[in-house]
């Protein structure tokens, strides 16, 4: 035979033994994976809670890869799980989380799909039916603003899928919607929390976005309606009242290291005030002896008509006075020392001696001839007096001292000392807001404690 005839004849069996294999490998690549057996339970359930796949699933000649399943909901595809799976059969037994979608009515029909694919990309698919979605209703739900305000939801009684409260809040800010939240305020994602995804509101995990809000048109935002049902919020505002504090008529500085807001205005006594945005806030307190909160919008001014500065302390959220003349007895006493400071809700506030600056002194209220109410914040002291302990002054000039043998203690009995004295907490007592009423005349102190609301 020829060379040639030879080498035509190599080239021909060559190309019939790969064309073979590739027919070969094209045969198991089309392997197709088999759902035997597969169920959802139960068959009536609610949109946010979780169902259970058990299923029966093998392959006999390649690796199983997945099995993907969706939720056909009002003709919508709802993605809901994709299970990796492993060898060539597998007993699936799973939770899958049913998501809440927009413009679902209740008693929902749902299908759900699965798709069983192997790792060649050979796949089979089920349609399981006969599935009942219903809508869940709450009792409340919660509105969670960026900066930590959170808003209680009611549901409205003429249809239940809108939940409102009336705010006060900023005209734009950030926001979710959880269905619980923790004792500190925090959104608890065990529940359901809706959220912002490529422009949209929908259920979201810890990683969704913060729902955009602007009541357009408005200087503040004053109500809200979510509305369950579209997923969409609409938003009502109102005009500043006055007389008013706003954030944009303070100055910011720094005392001691803490960023402060102030300003300088008159006050009147028994005066309302409306207060707005972040001075509105639920976590800021104001001096409890000299404002008395009326409601989130609203505190009345319970001192004397006169010249003041305000100060809001960004940092602790306190909100106090000072007046513009010096305090000075019979119309205030001051109290300095260490341990102690002004009531907050979120840090321990105390400074340290002195009369330098707002941080350092406590002013108490007259509220009658020589009586004086003061609220604050004491830590325990330690075993040695080493740094714990306050003393009343006339003035901030030093003057007029009282020591701890000065007067006799009535009430709560939390304080103690010796002759000569600072006026010291007790070792244990436990640590939090008192009210201390002084009569300066009879040389009495009276201690209770103070919760704030």
């Amino acid at each position: 035979m020829k060379p040639i005839n030879k080498i035509l004849i190599l080239c021909a069996f060559s190309i019939f033994f790969f064309s073979s294999c590739e027919k070969d490998e094209n045969i198991v690549a089309t392997s197709i994976p088999v759902i035997e057996t597969a169920n959802i339970t139960p068959n009536t359930f609610t949109f946010g809670d979780s169902v259970t796949i058990t299923a029966k699933v093998s392959d006999a000649v390649k690796l199983l890869s997945t099995l993907d399943i969706q939720a056909i909901i009002n003709g919508r595809a709802v993605t809901l799980q994709k299970i990796l799976l492993e060898g060539n059969s597998a007993d699936v037994n799973q939770k899958i989380f049913v998501p809440l979608i927009d413009n679902v009515s209740d008693n929902t029909e749902v299908k759900f799909q699965l798709k069983l694919t192997n790792n060649k990309n050979g796949s089979s698919t089920k349609e399981l039916t006969g599935f009942t979605g219903n809508r869940p209703y709450f009792t409340k739900l919660y509105m969670a603003i960026t900066n930590g305000e959170v808003y209680e939801l009611a549901p409205q009684a003429s249809n239940r899928d809108n939940y409102e409260a009336a705010v006060v809040a900023s005209r734009y800010f950030s926001y979710k919607i959880a269905q619980k939240i923790t004792k500190d305020n925090q959104i608890d994602y065990s529940g359901l929390v809706w959220g912002e995804v490529d422009g949209k509101i929908q259920l979201v995990s810890e990683t969704g976005g913060d729902i955009f809000a602007f009541a357009k048109g408005s200087d503040y935002t004053s109500s809200v309606v979510f509305d369950n049902y579209h997923f969409n919020t609409t938003l009502s505002g109102s005009a500043y009242q006055t007389p008013n504090f706003l954030l944009d008529d303070f100055s910011e500085t720094t005392i001691d290291g803490e960023e402060f807001y102030t300003l300088d205005t008159i006050l009147t006594k028994n005066a309302e005030y409306y207060v707005y945005n972040e001075l509105s806030s639920k976590t800021l307190v104001y001096n409890v002896d000299f404002f008395e909160r009326i409601s989130p919008s609203k505190v009345k001014f319970l001192g004397e008509t006169g010249a003041y500065t305000l100060y809001y302390n960004k940092t602790s959220k306190y909100f106090v006075i000072l007046p513009k003349v010096s305090p000075e007895y019979p119309n205030y006493i001051v109290i300095t020392g260490a341990g102690i400071g002004y009531p907050s809700k979120i840090a321990k506030e105390h400074a340290g001696w002195g009369f330098g600056n707002v941080r350092n002194f406590l002013l108490t209220r007259k509220i009658s001839a020589d009586v004086y109410q003061v609220t604050m914040f004491i830590l325990p002291s330690p075993e040695q007096y080493n740094w714990v302990g306050f003393k009343p002054f006339e003035n901030t000039g030093w003057g007029g001292e009282k020591t701890y043998d000065a007067f006799t203690y009535t009430g709560l009995d939390i304080l103690e000392g010796t002759a000569g004295s600072n006026i010291f907490p007790k070792v244990g007592i436990e640590e939090g807001i008192y009210r201390l009423t002084i009569d300066w005349n009879a040389n009495n102190i009276h201690v209770e404690a103070v919760t704030l609301q």
